[in-house]
């Protein structure tokens, strides 16, 4: 099969994940003494204080936040930005993102409802996930278009498919474009252009936003 080339993905660089509250993997769209209305990719749940569901055990709420763990982290959160208090029509999806100590941008999200952390990379034409972790999100790539990529450690096989859905911070994201590459890296996958051309990016003092366009 004819092999295909695109544009130099950004050098994979080695860094520990750092948490961003305002990209929780969780998020409240309902609040009530002592019990609220939590979303995760593919769920939404109603939770009383103390109740565990999908992984998401409800600590305690009252009408302005609600304090949740999931998956071994605990997260305070206000009424998401997509969602009035009443339940109105949602307002645009954003989300803003603080760089970390080397100025990179990441941010925890989903991958066809697997949790995943990103690394926002606007020099990638795709998305880029390794073998290793598209195996894990349960992805079948061997049927896609087999391809090449040049990475800092140089040319790399990669297949070419596309995701049914990228969730960030409540911007969702269809039939998603994306390499998968042989092996081990990138340690995170890559957010690139194909879920970026569907949110408006903005960058002042070292937060991003991102807000889907309508």
């Amino acid at each position: 099969m004819k092999k295909i080339q695109i544009a130099a993905l950004t050098a994979f660089i080695s860094l520990a994940w750092v948490p961003v509250w305002s990209a929780a993997p969780v998020e409240v769209v309902g609040l009530f003494k002592n019990r609220a209305v939590v979303r995760i990719p593919g769920h939404e749940l109603m939770l009383k204080v103390g109740e565990t569901k999908n992984g998401v055990t409800l600590l305690s709420a009252d009408s302005s936040q609600a304090h949740v763990s999931f998956q071994g982290e605990n997260y305070e959160l206000s009424l998401s930005n997509r969602v009035a208090g009443e339940f109105q029509r949602a307002k645009t999806a954003r989300v803003a993102i603080s760089s970390d100590q080397l100025g990179q941008y990441r941010i925890r999200g989903a991958v066809n409802n697997r949790f995943t952390n990103f690394l926002i990379d606007t020099g990638a034409s795709v998305v880029a996930i390794s073998s290793s972790d598209a195996i894990g999100m349960g992805i079948e790539y061997s049927n896609g278009q087999v391809g090449v990529v040049h990475t800092a450690q140089g040319a790399t096989d990669s297949y070419f498919v596309t995701l049914d859905e990228v969730v960030v911070g409540g911007i969702t994201a269809y039939n998603v474009q994306a390499a998968i590459i042989e092996g081990a890296y990138p340690l995170d996958p890559l957010l690139g252009m194909s879920f970026l051309r569907n949110v408006r990016m903005e960058e002042n003092a070292g937060v991003l936003t991102l807000t889907k366009q309508n």
